[in-house]
């Protein structure tokens, strides 16, 4: 993953991180969470979709003995 580089700015009596255009931002909100060295940024609706997505494999049956094993 390749390092990119935002401002941040005064936006009234809050601070705005401007992100560029090249990391196609589409979301409305994003979620802040604080770390020990800065913060994470996470667009909520894409991780919901990722968790949708987990929870549907793991409802699955095992396919395991579906496949022939290899002699």
């Amino acid at each position: 993953m390749n390092t990119i580089t935002a401002k941040v700015f005064k936006a009234g009596n809050s601070q705005a991180l401007r992100l560029p255009r090249s990391l196609g931002v589409s979301a409305k909100s994003y979620e802040v969470t604080p770390t020990a060295d800065g913060f994470m940024v996470v667009d909520p609706a894409a991780r919901n979709k990722r968790l949708r997505a987990l929870d549907r494999l793991i409802s699955l049956s095992s396919l395991a003995g579906d496949w022939p094993r290899p002699q």
